[in-house]
């Protein structure tokens, strides 16, 4: 089912000049604002356990976790049939024994497989030279 043009998809929606409720709370306390601050600061002083974490959590935001995959590649080039049958050999390995979880091998394999790919294209427009690639774009 598409929708006319200028007609809304959910007419019976939010009324026009509704303002939120979190624009019209921040609208109130906005000229307090220094007031607050300085009144946060001093309970965190005084050792308020909420205030301290509130003060904290401004100063140092939580640290995102580390979702790298380490993980070592034979020597050569990753798109020789040996090299693609020892990576998935190896892959398999590090998921049975917990080292890398289902999804990491999964984003592994679709990153190797991207790169596989972009070596193949490279050598295709090299081997076929500037001219068949102009030929492509015409």
């Amino acid at each position: 089912m598409t929708f006319q043009p200028g007609q809304s998809g959910n007419p019976n929606g939010r009324p026009k000049n509704i303002v939120d409720k979190r624009t019209e709370l921040r609208r109130l306390l906005e000229p307090h604002a220094n007031d607050l601050v300085n009144k946060l600061v001093e309970l965190a002083r005084a050792g308020e356990p909420t205030a301290l974490k509130l003060c904290i959590e401004r100063l140092l935001p939580r640290v995102k976790p580390d979702n790298s995959i380490y993980f070592e590649l034979p020597e050569g080039r990753l798109d020789t049939d040996d090299n693609i049958l020892q990576i998935t050999h190896d892959i398999t390995r590090a998921v049975a024994s917990g080292q890398m979880t289902i999804e990491e091998a999964n984003k592994f394999t679709v990153f190797l497989e991207h790169q596989r790919w972009a070596i193949e294209a490279a050598e295709c427009r090299e081997k076929d030279g500037p001219l068949t690639e102009l030929l492509k774009l015409s």
